[in-house]
């Protein structure tokens, strides 16, 4: 129907409040789409009363790809698009600047996040949002896990979050985490002074399909954020190349963090 009105996958994804990155996976049947995408969707192409009619009843019906999807309306659909691009992804380069990445967090430290946090959730809807998080973490340890790549600047590592013995215990299970075949960590000093990180986190997803372009993801107060311009899928990616280099080896590293945990 997009390609029958000469509409590029960039407009139609634009119409309906999706990354071009989605709506592509949507095309080719990776992944499932919601039944407000798929109205808008319909509603750009000029569909009639009855194919929307229809399409939306199949939506609503389906069986979505991805054990996320059960978590429908307890999470954002921005946090359920990011997921799903997490399981899909053969590599994710992350860099963070004041916290440990959701994928090796403990469930202490995470609980601890949330609690501190933006936005004032009861805590049944922190426990949830912990439950999607720790069942994100089963993406390392399954069969053909992605290669994790995790630059941390030092304030990462030393920011009290939860307390002492949360802090003992995150930067025992990062120690852990760094030692398997397919995850690197690394933490960049404070000596090492200003760094291409100092705006902010992000992440670059890459994939085995050579027709999907990396996406890169940028957590922000006024919503998630998936630059897809070439221009700036090369700029994270050199900015992430500087930070590895400026960052001490994986092993100088995994000492830092070793006596981090002993520290505490």
């Amino acid at each position: 129907m997009r390609e029958s009105i000469d509409m590029t996958i960039e407009e139609a994804a634009a119409s309906a409040g999706i990354s071009p990155s989605h709506l592509s996976r949507v095309e080719r049947a990776l992944v499932g789409v919601r039944a407000p995408a798929v109205r808008a969707l319909l509603e750009t192409y000029g569909a009639s009363a009855s194919t929307t009619a229809h399409l939306l009843e199949v939506a609503q019906a389906s069986t979505q790809r991805g054990w996320w999807h059960r978590y429908a309306g307890s999470i954002p659909d921005e946090y359920a698009t990011y997921i799903g691009f997490e399981s899909d992804a053969a590599r994710i380069w992350n860099f963070e600047l004041i916290s440990i990445p959701g994928l090796i967090q403990t469930e202490g430290y995470t609980r601890a996040l949330f609690h501190g946090g933006v936005a004032r959730l009861a805590e049944e809807e922190i426990e949830r949002r912990i439950e999607v998080r720790m069942r994100r973490q089963a993406l390392l340890q399954g069969e053909n896990p992605p290669a994790l790549w995790v630059v941390l600047d030092e304030a990462a590592i030393r920011r009290q979050v939860g307390g002492a013995e949360t802090m003992a215990e995150q930067m025992s299970h990062l120690a852990t985490i760094a030692v398997l075949p397919h995850v690197d960590v690394q933490v960049i000093p404070f000596g090492a002074g200003a760094h291409p990180g100092t705006p902010g986190g992000f992440v670059i997803l890459g994939f085995t399909d050579p027709a999907d372009r990396d996406v890169v993801y940028i957590e922000t107060m006024a919503g998630d954020l998936y630059p897809e311009g070439d221009a700036e899928v090369q700029s994270a990616a050199q900015a992430f190349d500087r930070l590895r280099a400026m960052a001490l080896s994986p092993d100088d590293s995994a000492s830092m963090i070793r006596d981090m945990a002993k520290e505490r």
